[in-house]
């Protein structure tokens, strides 16, 4: 069996906030993805492929296992991800925003509002499905009718799952509280539940039946400022404007909507569009501008 794994931290157990949660968060999502990995390739899977952008201790993951890294790239989503997959696993993963808006650390690709972050987002939809991380890898999976038969990480996360694929098999390790805070198993007990839900969850291939969205789709992202709408609007070919705050485009097919999200950290410069293989760098998820920000008139308001 080949299997993807696609990693996130800010639904590891131990990891709750970027001011200090972080100092650990490499470590603890190693030790979860590493006992995931030994306890699939003990149970029949020969090949594994993991997607990550944050930082892990790769010299802890087994031997067989093959990872991509790194920013910019195409698509931090489904990189390499095809057709000779039996199937894809999320592990490490954040509610979205927007939705129940309870979990620790709980965002969509960008910051989530209560950061007052310049590029900061409140909802992402997919047509009319409102999707954050899970939702988009999902989507993207489905293109290569490859289902997605796990999710571990924060229990709103795991509720955003079931609600998207029924019969998915997930494991909480922990339970936002707060934006910041959470109660969390500890890391070891965190990787021995997540192994088992991974070995579980083999015996879901064939039974959970991929994400498949057909013809026409249209992106729609929700800013919390308007001025971070009017910048989507200068970068991303065809969008149009929902409102203040809310901007919008439609492409042919899912697989479009992949290929035309832009990168999330770099430059609009010729050589980052070539080496990443965009036409166009910057799109509706490029992180941009400062945190926190504070949203200010362009022209002196008249006087009064």
């Amino acid at each position: 069996m080949k299997i993807y794994i696609f990693a996130d931290q800010e639904g590891v157990a131990g990891v709750f906030n970027r001011r200090e949660g972080y100092l650990n968060a490499s470590e603890y999502a190693t030790m979860e993805l590493a006992a995931i990995c030994e306890a699939l390739l003990n149970n029949g899977v020969t090949e594994i492929v993991l997607n990550t952008i944050h930082i892990m201790e790769y010299h802890k993951l087994p031997k067989p296992v093959q990872v991509i890294h790194g920013l910019p790239r195409h698509d931090i989503f489904t990189e390499l991800l095809d057709e000779s997959f039996d199937a894809g696993m999320l592990v490490g993963f954040h509610e979205m925003a927007g939705n129940r808006e309870k979990g620790c650390w709980r965002h969509s690709i960008l910051p989530h509002p209560i950061t007052r972050a310049y590029s900061a987002v409140e909802g992402i939809w997919l047509n009319d499905l409102l999707v954050g991380e899970i939702g988009i890898f999902v989507a993207f999976a489905g293109i290569h009718n490859v289902p997605a038969v796990l999710n571990t990480g924060d229990y709103w996360a795991c509720l955003e799952a079931e609600d998207l694929v029924p019969g998915i098999e997930t494991v909480a390790v922990k339970k936002g509280t707060s934006h910041f805070s959470a109660i969390s198993m500890t890391p070891q007990a965190a990787a021995e539940a997540a192994a088992e839900g991974a070995v579980r969850a083999l015996g879901k291939i064939g039974v959970v039946q991929p994400l498949k969205l057909v013809g026409p789709v249209t992106l729609k992202v929700k800013y919390t400022f308007a001025e971070r709408a009017t910048d989507a609007m200068s970068t991303v070919a065809n969008a149009f404007r929902i409102d203040e705050h809310t901007v919008a485009a439609t492409y042919p097919s899912i697989t479009a909507v992949r290929d035309n999200l832009g990168n999330l950290r770099a430059p609009e410069m010729e050589i980052y569009a070539e080496d990443s293989g965009f036409s166009q760098t910057t799109g509706f998820f490029t992180r941009t501008g400062g945190e926190p920000y504070e949203s200010k008139p362009t022209y002196p308001p008249p006087a009064r």
